[in-house]
């Protein structure tokens, strides 16, 4: 997780606790070390966020803080909502029900004009004929832990074939997703519909790459993918 992120997380954290928590505790919440959370402490009340706390008793915001009012252009609000409702209708449960979560903490920042305008753009988007949620949800968490997985792919006329794959990618085009993927068995990318897989296992086996080095030798190859 980039700083920045960590940040915001560490302060939506704070103002939802009512009593103080400790560095160790928020250190194991964000896979950080403790100096880092001390850090970041020192970075927010820098920003002028009014914690208080110190080494072993625990850090609290002071009562009374507000993020100030996020100012969206009527652009910036119709793109950001029109992306949630894209998740919402194409992507997996998991990261289709976040999108509840992720629209009340904007709405939050907002004013309430500006929310109402948000709300009723009238921009929708339409569910997929494929309906391939759980496949979806499994290749996102193989891309997010780096794992390989197993899949059963077959493609016009030919019996399903096994293989496995290092995912990277994960398209969604149209009325199809495709699954962009290190190939073992062919020794370089390939794309797989998910629509042509009739079976996929995660598999416990690491991918031997960092994901900013797999993506990057995507991205020689397909220089138009935004990823």
């Amino acid at each position: 997780m980039q700083r920045s992120g960590r940040l915001l997380q560490l302060l939506q954290n704070l103002r939802e606790r009512r009593g103080a928590v400790t560095a160790k505790a928020l250190a194991s919440q964000f896979g950080v070390s403790e100096r880092t959370i001390y850090r970041d402490m020192e970075t927010l009340l820098a920003l002028g966020v009014p914690v208080e706390g110190e080494a072993g008793t625990g850090f609290i915001l002071r009562p009374g803080f507000f993020l100030p009012s996020m100012a969206f252009t009527r652009d910036e609000a119709d793109a950001i909502l029109l992306g949630l409702r894209f998740v919402l209708a194409r992507g997996d449960s998991e990261i289709a029900n976040a999108t509840g979560t992720a629209l009340l903490k904007i709405a939050d920042g907002m004013g309430d004009q500006e929310e109402a305008q948000m709300m009723e753009n009238g921009l929708t988007v339409g569910a997929p004929e494929s309906g391939r949620r759980d496949e979806l949800r499994m290749i996102r968490r193989a891309m997010r832990d780096r794992r390989k997985l197993r899949i059963s792919y077959r493609t016009d006329g030919q019996a399903p074939r096994s293989r496995v794959v290092w995912p990277t990618a994960l398209g969604f085009f149209d009325q199809v997703e495709m699954l962009a993927a290190w190939c073992e068995r062919r020794d370089a990318f390939r794309h797989f519909r998910i629509d042509r897989l009739d079976s996929l296992t995660l598999l416990e086996e690491n991918i031997p790459r960092s994901r900013s080095s797999l993506l990057a030798e995507y991205r020689k190859l397909e220089p138009q993918a935004n990823v």
